[in-house]
């Protein structure tokens, strides 16, 4: 996610989809997070905003759950199959941490 975000801010949109499919996803919700709370602080009042009713909605939240576990799911297979796992893993910091090499 992290190397997602530092191509968004390089401006490199295929990069950061490549690095990770949610990266630009959570990094535009940031910005609109951002946005409205700059606005209310200005107005000095809450704004009802049309996506708090999304962010309840529990149908949704548990589809959204769904879809990012498939999404890791299907990385952990793409990385399997192309030989990356094995050095994602080793390289990990908490392989690191859980073998003793820190």
């Amino acid at each position: 996610m992290t190397s997602s975000f530092m191509a968004l801010a390089r401006g490199d949109w295929h990069q950061a989809l490549t690095e990770h499919l949610f990266g630009p996803l959570l990094f535009l919700g940031f910005l609109i997070a951002a946005v409205h709370v700059t606005i209310e602080l200005f107005i000095k009042h809450p704004i009802k905003a049309f996506y708090w009713q999304l962010i309840k909605f529990k149908k949704l939240q548990i589809l959204g759950l769904c879809t990012i576990f498939i999404y890791y799911l299907w990385r952990l297979y793409y990385l399997s199959q192309t030989g990356e796992l094995y050095f994602a893993l080793i390289n990990s910091p908490l392989f690191k941490i859980f073998s003793g090499s820190v």
